[in-house]
């Protein structure tokens, strides 16, 4: 996951119909149990290789909705293992951690800007 979905969702469906991974989970499907849509950290691809900006923020009507998160790599993966924000799906008994398998992130984000609740879409300036 390189991207959180934060508690000012309004679960509108916009970002869901939106992805191209189909890496979102509806409030009724959020393994976390919180009544908001959830991004599966080992599916998100930021949208890398296929658009310009991840499609979930793009289209998200709730401006601070949609913040970076760590990218999915080995380097962190007891970031996405030890929290509780996260319920990473398992396949023949073995969770899908970015130990399993990393997904594509965008290196143009620094770290410094991920996992702080930094908002991948701003609010544009008038």
């Amino acid at each position: 996951m390189a991207v959180i979905i934060t508690e000012l969702c309004i679960n509108c469906d916009a970002c869901l119909q939106n992805c191209p991974v189909n890496a979102i989970a509806d409030d009724t499907d959020n393994p976390t149990g919180a009544n908001r849509y959830y991004v599966q950290p080992e599916k998100c691809v930021e949208c890398v290789d296929l658009f310009d900006d991840p499609q979930c923020a793009a289209i998200c009507p709730s401006i601070g909705c949609i913040t970076w998160d760590m990218p999915f790599i080995k380097e962190f993966d007891s970031h996405f293992l030890n929290e509780e924000l996260y319920k990473l799906c398992s396949k023949d008994g073995i969770v899908k951690s970015p130990a399993f398998k990393e997904k594509k992130y965008r290196k143009d984000i620094p770290l410094s800007m991920r996992g702080v609740g930094k908002e991948v879409q701003v609010e544009p300036e008038n």
